[in-house]
């Protein structure tokens, strides 16, 4: 080898080294940059709000698994998500192939061929008429020859016509045939002349009476569901659970000590309070509707029975706060014409279809009172601007009914031995106009408490009969309007209404007449109750939190204990293991 190649071949080699160094350089720098722009990138979508859809490849988050519920677990939950289908009585007993008639005839409905409709609804139809059914109530109150009977409340495409021939198929725990009888009657919860249109829903209490003769195991046996068929031994497409709700010791606990105090009577009268859908998804009442409940409860109310379609998220959390307290008892609710629980849309419809709000109204008072008729001596359907106020030396409500109860009975010509259908307050009219504060306390007060800051109301009352609010005689009533009793048990006495002077009814509203400023009058009757208000409203707002600090506990220690079950059940697979 001459020195000349040498030197090029070492040329070559020192040439092909730099060349390397500087590939691996590149490379080095190329990764880093690379990084650093994957950084930049992975920063900028982080923090950029995405005004559009984008493709980027993300690492997957991890499976979540959700355990199915099985056997008795998913039967809860089937009867948390569709109430009035009793899930437990098919599961456990109720199969269509040995509950039935015979072979041929009335098998029980099968809980997946029903026909369920809008959530809480289910369709019947018969010939040329629609029901939709919403729930069933057992009545064992005294009415007339048929005695004892299911009701079934719902709707009926029709008003003030004839009603096919139904049928009832009533089955009871433990006893595989169904008792079957007719439908008796179809009373209607809505009058012709108020408004009617074709092909709306109009609501309908049907009847279901209990036979006269029952097997032996029957005999006072309380009906587990109803369902209505157009044959006497059609399987039926439809199945509700039979309410009987009995008072409980826990329907007392919510009153003021002081409210059951009375002057009259040693029996203690139990008042529940009916409202109507909630549907103010927009507007936070939060304020005035803790006011209200702290009325109701002041006023001698011993639980408030609430339906709703939407509410504003902190309406949501005192609606919370007084479920988990035992004072409220709400239910959701849909329309029965099959409108969507669509909050926007639902909300549009209520505002703009007055006729299909109204008659839509009446299921949730009537359900309200055949599901609670038991609890309670008297139901009040109101609204949440409406406040029944006791007058004079009264001071709740069980005196205002004991006192227009001895007034009316001192009457020569009255005789009423089974009672009266209900007492009805008469309207007054709250305007928005702020009066004056007569000193620095109520100032400082009514800066809080919109009752107690709006005082000035029209110095007219409504007609006794005209936008009036009654408490029903639970023993008598049997259909309900949102202002008065419909139809009632023979033999009660017509309702009654309160004198001015014992109590009216405060609502809190402008008069749907035009008026004048100098038709307003000063009336601080609800003030001799404003220390007490107060304080309850305060100590709700200080507690409002709790139930839901209660929930985030439970569920905490649920997390530990289902934690400390993983890690036992860990340590026995490895000890087996090992063993």
């Amino acid at each position: 080898m001459t020195l000349r190649s040498g030197f090029a071949k070492a040329t070559i080699l020192v040439f092909l080294a730099l060349f390397a160094l500087l590939l691996v350089i590149n490379i080095g720098h190329h990764d880093t940059r690379q990084q650093l722009q994957d950084e930049l990138l992975s920063y900028r979508a982080k923090a950029a709000v995405p005004s559009s859809p984008t493709i980027n490849k993300v690492t997957p988050p991890a499976v979540q698994y959700v355990e199915e519920p099985v056997n008795e677990q998913l039967v809860l939950q089937l009867e948390q998500e569709l109430p009035e289908v009793d899930y437990k009585y098919w599961y456990y007993q109720a199969k269509p192939k040995t509950y039935r008639l015979n072979k041929t005839c009335a098998p029980y409905p099968d809980p997946l061929e029903l026909q369920l409709y809008n959530i809480y609804w289910q369709s019947f139809l018969n010939a040329n008429v629609t029901f939709r059914l919403y729930a069933a109530y057992l009545d064992t109150r005294d009415d007339d020859a048929e005695g004892p009977r299911v009701r079934v409340l719902g709707t009926a495409n029709q008003i003030g016509e004839g009603f096919p021939q139904t049928y009832c198929h009533l089955w009871y725990d433990n006893h595989s045939q169904p008792m079957i009888v007719n439908v008796t009657e179809f009373v209607s919860v809505w009058v012709k002349g108020w408004g009617n249109k074709p092909q709306l829903s109009y609501p309908h209490l049907l009847s279901c009476p209990l036979p006269k003769e029952m097997p032996p195991n029957l005999i006072d046996a309380i009906p587990r569901t109803v369902s209505l068929v157009t044959d006497q031994c059609k399987k039926a497409t439809n199945s509700l659970r039979v309410h009987y709700e009995r008072k409980t010791d826990n329907d007392n606990d919510n009153t003021n000590n002081d409210t059951n105090t009375t002057m009259t009577s040693p029996k203690t009268l139990n008042f529940g309070v009916c409202v109507k859908g909630f549907d103010f998804p927009y507007v936070d009442l939060s304020e005035r509707l803790i006011e209200w409940f702290e009325m109701q409860r002041l006023m001698g109310a011993t639980r408030i029975y609430a339906y709703m379609y939407d509410v504003h998220p902190s309406v949501q959390r005192v609606l919370d706060y007084y479920q988990h307290e035992g004072f409220l008892e709400l239910r959701p609710l849909t329309m029965a014409n099959g409108m969507p629980r669509l909050k926007h849309y639902q909300h549009m419809l209520l505002q703009q279809r007055l006729l299909v709000k109204r008659l839509n109204e009446l299921i949730p008072y009537n359900d309200c009172f055949y599901r609670n008729m038991y609890r309670h001596d008297y139901l009040l359907n109101v609204d949440i601007d409406e406040v029944m106020l006791p007058l004079g030396d009264l001071t709740n409500w069980q005196q205002v009914i004991e006192t227009t109860m001895e007034i009316e009975l001192s009457q020569p010509s009255t005789k009423c031995p089974k009672g009266f259908v209900a007492f009805c307050f008469i309207n007054s009219y709250f305007s928005k106009v702020v009066g004056d504060a007569t000193n620095h306390e109520e100032a400082e007060q009514s800066e809080e408490l919109y009752v107690l800051q709006h005082v000035m109301r029209h110095r007219n009352f409504s007609r006794p009969g005209q936008a009036t609010k009654c408490f029903h005689n639970t023993n008598l009533s049997i259909t309900l309007h949102n202002h008065f009793t419909l139809k009632w048990i023979t033999g009660g006495c017509r309702p009654r209404t309160v004198s001015t002077e014992h109590a009216k009814m405060q609502h809190y509203r402008e008069p749907d007449k035009n008026y004048e400023l100098s038709e307003l009058v000063e009336d601080r009757s609800i003030w001799r109750f404003a220390s007490e208000l107060r304080k309850n409203v305060e100590h709700v707002w200080i507690h409002l939190n709790d139930g839901a600090q209660q929930t985030i506990g439970n569920l905490e220690e649920e997390q530990s204990l289902d934690e400390l079950l993983e890690e036992d059940l860990a340590e026995e697979q490895t000890q087996q293991i090992l063993g």
